[in-house]
């Protein structure tokens, strides 16, 4: 598989990082996520 990272508009970005924020809390420590597309299935 090739991957590239995602092209994600504002609103995807800022839900994720709110999605980040609440992991870390769960988890005591901080996550981070990042968001890549498969070049094979995305076209």
């Amino acid at each position: 598989m090739n991957y590239e990272p995602a092209q994600l508009d504002e609103e995807t970005v800022s839900k994720l990082r709110e999605f980040e924020q609440q992991m870390s809390e769960a988890a005591g420590e901080t996550v981070v996520l990042i968001a890549y597309t498969d070049l094979e299935t995305s076209r």
